[in-house]
């Protein structure tokens, strides 16, 4: 998803670097723009680890086509949700270009491979 969502930021947005440098600056508020930068990417992958293991833990093992409608579902969840939880640690220029279309596509992307994942590698309906 970083990577989507890095190159999206680039041609739609204020460049990746921005946004992720002020997640960083959460943890490391005086630290240097790369310090920050490394903790933003860091933050970001275990976010993004926890919300893949949340779906897992919570999917019901699924037919092909309901578990992509589900995952997709599920990046719109994240999108919706994300301001609210977010809006209390990170700064406000990341939660406003999380809530561009393009932070909106990235998300629903995420969602969506999620499911292709959950497809390709989760035990079939008839396993379960």
């Amino acid at each position: 998803m970083i990577l989507i969502w890095a190159l999206s930021a680039h041609l739609w947005g204020p460049g990746a670097d921005v946004l992720l440098a002020s997640i960083g600056s959460v943890a490391f508020p005086h630290g240097s723009p790369a310090l920050m930068m490394g903790a933003g990417v860091a933050i970001h992958f275990v976010v993004s680890i926890l919300l893949g293991l949340l779906f897992a833990v919570s999917l019901d093992r699924l037919s092909s086509k309901d578990a992509l409608i589900v995952s997709t579902f599920y990046g719109f969840t994240i999108w919706v949700v994300a301001a609210i939880i977010l809006r209390h640690w990170v700064h406000l220029d990341a939660i406003q270009m999380s809530r561009s279309w393009w932070g909106f596509f990235t998300f629903l992307f995420f969602g969506f491979l999620l499911g292709v994942y959950a497809n390709k590698f989760g035990a079939s309906p008839a396993e379960a």
